[in-house]
């Protein structure tokens, strides 16, 4: 027995000595791991850090307060619209309902009175709650909260966006008092509705002042910015009658109200009283300017960090797209609409208001109504500039009287066959289809024509010229990769089905689009294969932060080859000469092309037609569907006529054909390839001798900019121009020539920054602008730095540890680099040894492995690596046949 005790003893002290090792290899392990995840991100949490730093010193108190009005300038720089919101929405924190400041704390900030900006325990919480699969609890401050939404303006998900909005946070409780941030928060918080701010969303949801809101009606506002879109009253009620009582059983919890008022007012309903105030913000009477104001919107959109989408893997991916789509498009539709844009379109009037006029009388014999009082048919026109891929007119109905729907943007309806040359024959003419090729016009599946049987072989052409539905399905199914879906998608067709969904079908146009999507992708055709955005913007200038968030650069996306895309224009002639386009022939102008389309049971009628210089989609149907008479079916062609005769002579077009590509040769219908013909396109030229190209264009511009044509503009002389660019660089000499010694001296210099900002403006000649522009940026972010480190170091022992430490990060800077060119140098190598190979044998996928090679080329030289341009000889045996076919 007393053994049996012994050895019990002896065991249960030999685990007690193995503890101590345990837990040491455990803190080992830890130490080890923060040490190996320092290693990999300590510089860029470093750089974070110092951003947030420098972005918070030259916050003040006006960046908080209302904006001057966004205002919209046409081509030629004439005001045409100034957005502005009613500057009385601001409330001084005296003003503001008491109510409103308990309950907000209590709900969304419990410890803000604590807190230095940044709540540990909160973040603890919500890390735990998420650890336990419990409901998702948030760990940000309403001071972290502010500095997203209107510091930062970024909604992205990521660890530096929140450890930069951390930092500031804490800077932002040192600069301002508790009592100045809740008035800020209250002031500048995202509502719904493009409504931003307590005031105005009292106004907008409840026609009432803040300070009369009853305590059910605060609640619903006090729930409204954890989720706009979920808590929305107007169009989720159930929710934000839930959330509602939600905040008033924590208002009872919190000893805000009795437990009489909570079950009074958790019966209540929700009592909206919508207010659709307009301060002269309206611009659903204007369709240009409405599509100016969408563009922008979305421009904002992707500023602050949101990513558009258009190929999805299954419904509900989609629906939680469209989800966010909606409440950031509202956010930032609000942010337009509360004013601090400049907005420089391409919009002219002129233009404008006479394609209008020309759509309108082409409609104006047909004055019914349908049952939603709206006259019928209704009709939609966009116009594309196929050189630069902007829009030049855009008309969403009949008029605006009464109807604010733009559906030229969003009015989704059915392309009938105008989406077979897109779907089907582009694609089919890639894979080797010539117009002349034969194809078999037979039954298939339960795919019908517009007419009785079949015709059996045919050419491609005439199954174009004749909208055959049975051709141009069996072109589609051949498509096994559906290469069709990733050239919509590439193109921004924004309404497609999953891609668990693809289906040949669509080749009969059974996906939903409008004329500004439809104008924009057959306007690529005129381009050789390229897609641009479309859009009617040119810039847009964010005054409040002095920059730029946008300016169109027209950027040029490859979707189809240059002769798949002349092959289709050629065919689509041909449906204006010979085929079912008859009726949309210019008088003129000779070189149209252009397809029909009608939807099942006639319920839309679509056309698209183009020459060089223009692309315009129209669309004939009703807001809801119903079948067409034969007579409305025309009006897509005839108002096409109207629009084109027009264009032809306002844009002064020559009477010149498509431009043929040299590897194409015409013999009357018949067309064929060859290759050897083909010259180096302007890609081939960069990928042979980049240095070369890049000086010769440099060259180009340096001669450009150095002509008349600004002068002439501006009305300048050499002298003049020479004169203020002059006055700039003296204030920039005098600038440097004192540089910043102390923090007071901080407020001067920015000013002097400022007026050199100023004297900048005059200056017209673009190269000299954008130098001193360069100069001006670098000054602002030394001045900037130099703040920074006033503020971090008071002494001169910090401010020689600050210049130790910023040598150490520029040297793990420069060693971080040279590291990223060593591990890339393999790839690169092993890369280029593919490209050689894949020209060699002149694989199919050579184009795809030259880019990847340029692709890891430009990532070793962003590093500063240097590798030299390669110079490839283009395999000219390669060859492609092509085909097409036809439908309504």
């Amino acid at each position: 027995m007393r053994k049996r005790k012994t050895g019990l003893r002896e065991r249960v002290t030999r685990k007690r000595r193995k503890w101590p090792w345990v837990l040491l290899a455990i803190l080992i392990i830890i130490i080890l791991s923060i040490g190996a995840f320092w290693l990999k991100y300590g510089y860029e949490i470093k750089n974070t850090i110092a951003d947030g730093y420098s972005y918070s010193q030259g916050l003040k108190v006006s960046d908080f307060h209302p904006k001057n009005s966004t205002v919209i300038y046409d081509r030629n720089g004439k005001e045409i619209k100034k957005l502005s919101q009613s500057s009385s929405n601001y409330t001084p924190i005296k003003e503001i309902n008491p109510e409103i400041k308990k309950g907000l704390v209590a709900v969304e900030d419990q410890r803000f009175y604590i807190h230095h900006g940044v709540d540990p325990y909160a973040i603890l919480r919500s890390v735990g709650a998420a650890l336990l699969h419990r409901r998702t609890e948030g760990g940000s401050t309403l001071t972290q909260q502010l500095v997203k939404n209107v510091i930062l303006q970024d909604q992205s998900q990521n660890v530096n966006r929140k450890l930069k909005e951390m930092v500031i946070a804490q800077q932002l409780e040192k600069k301002f008092t508790k009592q100045q941030i809740l008035e800020f928060y209250i002031n500048n918080v995202y509502m719904g509705h493009g409504s931003y701010g307590f005031s105005a969303a009292s106004e907008y949801y409840f026609s009432q002042n803040q300070k009369d809101l009853s305590i059910d009606k605060l609640a619903v506002l006090v729930g409204i910015p954890n989720n706009p879109v979920l808590y929305d009253p107007v169009s989720q009620p159930k929710s934000s009658l839930n959330r509602r009582n939600t905040i008033l059983y924590v208002f009872y919890q919190r000893g805000l109200i009795s437990k009489k008022t909570y079950e009074t007012a958790s019966k209540r309903p929700l009592g909206l009283k919508v207010n659709k105030r307009k301060y002269d913000n309206d611009v659903s009477n204007n369709y240009a300017l409405n599509y100016a104001v969408y563009n922008a919107t979305e421009e904002i959109m992707k500023s602050s960090g949101f990513t558009m989408e258009y190929a999805f893997k299954n419904n509900q991916a989609r629906d939680d797209y469209f989800a966010r789509y909606r409440q950031e498009f509202e956010r930032a539709r609000g942010k337009l609409m509360d004013g601090g844009y400049t907005i420089n379109t391409t919009i002219d009037m002129d233009v404008q208001n006479k394609i209008e006029s020309l759509v309108n009388k082409t409609y104006e014999s047909y004055t019914g109504r349908a049952a939603n009082g709206k006259l019928s048919p209704q009709v939609s026109s966009t116009v594309i500039d196929n050189k630069t891929g902007d829009v030049i007119a855009i008309v969403g109905g009949r008029t605006t009287e009464g109807d604010q729907m733009n559906r030229a943007i969003n009015g989704y309806s059915q392309p009938g066959s105008t989406a077979k040359p897109l779907v089907a024959y582009a694609p089919a003419f890639e894979r080797g289809y010539l117009p002349q090729s034969t194809v078999v016009d037979s039954a298939i599946g339960n795919v019908h024509n517009w007419y009785s049987g079949y015709t059996g072989k045919t050419s491609v052409r005439h199954a174009l010229e004749n909208s055959i539905n049975t051709v141009a399905y069996k072109l589609a199914l051949q498509d096994t990769k559906y290469s069709f879906y990733d050239d919509l998608t590439k193109m921004e067709f924004a309404r497609l089905r999953p891609t668990e969904d693809k289906n040949a079908i669509s080749a009969l146009g059974t996906f939903s689009t409008t004329t500004t999507e439809m104008a924009s992708a057959y306007s690529s055709f005129s381009r050789g294969g390229q897609f641009i955005h479309p859009s009617n913007l040119t810039s847009i200038y964010d005054n409040d932060n002095n920059r730029y968030i946008y300016q169109n650069t027209h950027m040029k996306k490859s979707v189809y080859t240059k002769n798949a895309s002349y092959m289709m224009i050629n065919t689509m002639q041909s449906v204006i000469s010979d085929g079912l386009g008859k009726d949309a022939a210019l008088d003129n102008y000779k070189y149209t092309a252009g397809k029909t389309g009608t939807s099942d049971d006639s319920k839309d009628s679509y056309f698209v037609g183009m020459t060089p210089n223009f692309t315009i989609a129209n669309w004939t149907g009703n807001d809801t569907p119903s079948s067409l008479t034969g007579n409305e079916q025309t009006l897509s062609m005839q108002a096409f006529k109207a629009e084109g005769q027009y264009l032809v002579d306002q844009m002064k077009e020559k009477n010149t054909d498509f431009k043929k590509p040299d590897t194409i040769t015409v013999s009357g219908k018949n067309l064929s390839i060859n290759e050897s013909n083909e010259k180096p396109t302007i890609q081939d030229i960069i990928d042979t001798d980049f240095s070369k190209y890049a000086s010769e264009q440099e060259q180009k511009n340096t001669d450009r900019l150095y002509n008349l044509d600004y002068r002439i503009i501006y009305h300048l002389s050499k002298k003049e121009e020479y004169k203020r660019e002059d006055k700039v660089q003296s204030a920039i000499d005098k600038y440097n020539d004192n540089p910043i010694t102390k923090e007071s001296q901080y407020d001067s210099k920015l000013s002097e920054l400022q007026k050199i900002r100023y004297l900048n403006v005059n200056v017209k000649r673009q190269s000299a602008k954008n130098d001193f522009n360069q100069q001006i940026l670098q000054m602002q972010k030394e001045l900037n730095l130099s703040q920074a480190m006033f503020q971090a170091a008071k002494d001169n022992k910090k401010i020689a540890k600050y210049q130790s430490e910023k040598e150490e990060i520029e040297t793990q800077r420069e060693q971080k680099r040279q590291a990223m060119v060593d591990k890339l140098m393999p790839q690169y190598n092993s890369q280029l040894q593919k490209v050689k190979d894949a020209y060699k044998n002149n694989d199919s996928d050579k184009e795809d492995q030259k880019q990847k090679l340029i692709d890891i080329m430009n990532e070793i030289r962003s590093y500063g690596g240097n590798v030299p341009d390669v110079k490839i000889s283009v395999n000219s045996n390669s060859s492609s046949d092509s085909s097409s076919g036809s439908s309504n």
